[in-house]
């Protein structure tokens, strides 16, 4: 997936999710502030009230021009509360000396409407600050775009992982990302993980809620794997019928030769009527066939097990997808479902407990 796809799926996440706002922002992508730094410049080139005629009754003159001063000072201080409002806004924190500066601004401003009513100084200086807070270059700070191109790349590779993600499964031609059910997806996503929680400007509940979807899903998928997997459930077995295998398990039909020897060995000793050997091989293949029947048998009861362990990540699974479960909720879940730690590790837990306490 090309970078600009990913970039345009994230702002149409952002244009739904406002939750998203502040990890753009930082960032330097914020139109909204744009937008209102425009308003704000054609508020303050707006024609004040038109001063009153006087009717020569000084009680009259003196309510109706008070009236007027108060009526020129809202007209111009309601653009001033939209320029304090602009710098309130979440923003890049680089630009913050502007922001002060830009509410500085805006105080003089109204202390000079108020010892000069009907009045005000000009608002250039004010429009300059503004725009060199939304531009960010005020000659003082010198903020670097490579500053900005790097944290929107952040964004990008960290935030953007799991649409990635999405967006590879989804396209079966994509290759960009390991399988999900995978060691190597298991040890990239713990490494985007690691990456999210040493950001923390990047830390939301929508990124967070993403990763852990992600998580649900790769473990839900190592876990039907694992359903499939003879060889994994076997080696969960705590009795196992003495074999080769058990103390060779890299070499393959090694029970089968094995027993295959052993039969051979019982036959030639049955022909050549080596009594105290052929009997002790003929009752050991009995038993061995016993044995691994006993095994079979475990292995479909651990098998049934994790098909409903399964199923039961699969409904927790959706019902977080659909926001039915909360991340303070989903926590206690995940440990009763994976008791051993095998399918969520400390990285999950760790992005749960970002938001334990939010509020």
């Amino acid at each position: 997936m090309a970078d600009w796809s990913i970039w345009k799926t994230l702002e149409d996440w952002r244009s739904k999710r406002h939750e998203l706002d502040p990890i753009f922002a930082r960032a330097g992508v914020a139109p909204e502030l744009e937008s209102l730094a425009n308003r704000l410049a054609t508020d303050l080139r707006r024609a004040p009230p038109t001063r009153p005629l006087l009717s020569g009754d000084p009680d009259i003159d003196d309510r109706e021009m008070a009236g007027y001063f108060e009526a020129y000072y809202r007209h111009f201080d309601d653009a001033l509360y939209k320029a304090e409002s602009l710098v309130r806004m979440p923003w890049v924190p680089e630009a913050a000396p502007t922001g002060r500066a830009v509410l500085a601004e805006v105080e003089r401003i109204r202390k000079e409407m108020r010892t000069h009513p009907g009045t005000h100084p000009p608002f250039e200086p004010l429009d300059q600050l503004i725009q060199q807070y939304i531009r960010l270059d005020d000659p003082d700070l010198k903020i670097s775009p490579e500053l900005m191109n790097g944290r929107r790349q952040t964004l990008i590779e960290v935030a953007g992982y799991p649409l990635t993600v999405q967006h590879s499964i989804k396209d079966p031609y994509d290759n960009t990302v390991p399988a999900i059910s995978s060691e190597e997806f298991r040890l990239q996503l713990h490494e985007k993980m690691r990456q999210y929680l040493e950001q923390d400007w990047l830390h939301c509940r929508v990124v967070t809620q993403w990763y852990v979807s992600l998580a649900l899903d790769a473990a839900l998928a190592r876990k039907k794997r694992d359903a499939g997997d003879d060889e994994r459930i076997r080696a969960m077995l705590t009795r196992r019928w003495p074999t080769l295998s058990v103390i060779v398990p890299d070499l393959e039909h090694i029970d089968q030769i094995w027993y295959l020897m052993l039969a051979l060995a019982a036959i030639g000793s049955l022909l050549a009527e080596i009594w105290w050997l052929a009997i002790p091989l003929i009752i050991w293949l009995n038993l061995s066939v016993g044995g691994h029947r006993r095994e079979r048998k475990e292995m479909e009861v651990r098998r049934a097990q994790l098909a409903s362990r399964a199923q039961s990540l699969k409904t927790v699974r959706d019902r977080f997808a659909h926001n039915q479960l909360t991340l303070e909720r989903i926590s206690p879940m995940l440990r009763q479902l994976d008791e051993k730690g095998e399918y969520f590790d400390d990285h999950v837990f760790a992005l749960l407990n970002l938001h334990q306490f939010a509020t």
